[in-house]
Order: structure tokens, then C-alpha cells, then sequence
């Protein structure tokens, strides 16, 4: 009877040791299986961020272009705009004044100096402080004040 208990527990601790190895074997092929799962994951992730990277950087170049394109069309409206500012300054302006040309410096102050005929300057009204005489009207409009 002895024996035979022996053999029975000999049996059963085979069984259990060979359930063991099963559960061990199949644990370590589902932890390569899921190892394997995280790495092509993992792959295909880093492969989306390149080409997310790829067309953000494209869409960055896009906008830079985008903005270079605006700043030159507003720059080129702006100059057409100060022309066409000087067109009508000069077709309204007063017989007897020159118009600068758009290459014409500036005064210090930062407006536009225009020179007047001597013979309209001399028949324009004293001013205020009763200095209305040509030389007066020329050395005001070439420093750009009234």
C-alpha cells in the first residue's frame, strides 16, 4: 500500500511538475507574442510620427512661403498705394508747386519737403506774425512745415 501511495504522490508530482512546465511555456510564448505586439506597434508608431513630422514640417514651409507671398504682395500694394498718393497730391495740389518724385528724400521730420515758385510764395498773405514774403514761404516748405 505504501508503494502504491508512493507512486500515486510520484505521479502526481509529475503531473503537477509537468503542468508547470506547460503553464511556464505557454506564459513565456504569450510574453514573446506580446513583446512581439509592442514592437511592431511601436514600429509603425515611430513610422506615423515620421510621416506626421514630415508633413509638419511641410505645412511650416507652406505657411513660411504662404507669408513671404503676403508680405511682398502688401509691400507692393503699399508702394502702389504711396504712388498713387503722390498722383493725386500732385494733381490736387496748387498751381505753382512742385511734386517730389517718389525718389525724393524726405525732410528730417519725415515729411515730404516741396518747393514753391518764388512768384506765387511772394503773393501769398502775410502770416500771423506778418512775414509773408518769398523767402519766409520757401525756407517753411523746404522744412516741411506750413
Amino acid at each position: 500500500v505504501k508503494a502504491k501511495v508512493g507512486d500515486v504522490q510520484r505521479q502526481q508530482a509529475d503531473a503537477a511538475a509537468e503542468s508547470q512546465r506547460r503553464l511556464e511555456e505557454t506564459l513565456a510564448q504569450k510574453g514573446m507574442a506580446q513583446s512581439a505586439g509592442i514592437a511592431e506597434r511601436s514600429s509603425k508608431a515611430c513610422q506615423h510620427n515620421g510621416h506626421v513630422a514630415d508633413k509638419v514640417q511641410k505645412h511650416q514651409e507652406q505657411l513660411q512661403r504662404r507669408l513671404e507671398r503676403l508680405r511682398e504682395q502688401q509691400q507692393a500694394a503699399q508702394q502702389k498705394a504711396d504712388e498713387l498718393r503722390e498722383q493725386i497730391r500732385c494733381k490736387g495740389s496748387t498751381r505753382g508747386v512742385a511734386c517730389r518724385s517718389a525718389s525724393a528724400p524726405t525732410t528730417p521730420n519725415g515729411k515730404v519737403g516741396s518747393v514753391m515758385d518764388v512768384r506765387s510764395a511772394a503773393s501769398m498773405p502775410p502770416t500771423p506774425s506778418g512775414h509773408g514774403n518769398a523767402s519766409t514761404a520757401i525756407s517753411q516748405s523746404s522744412i516741411g512745415t506750413p
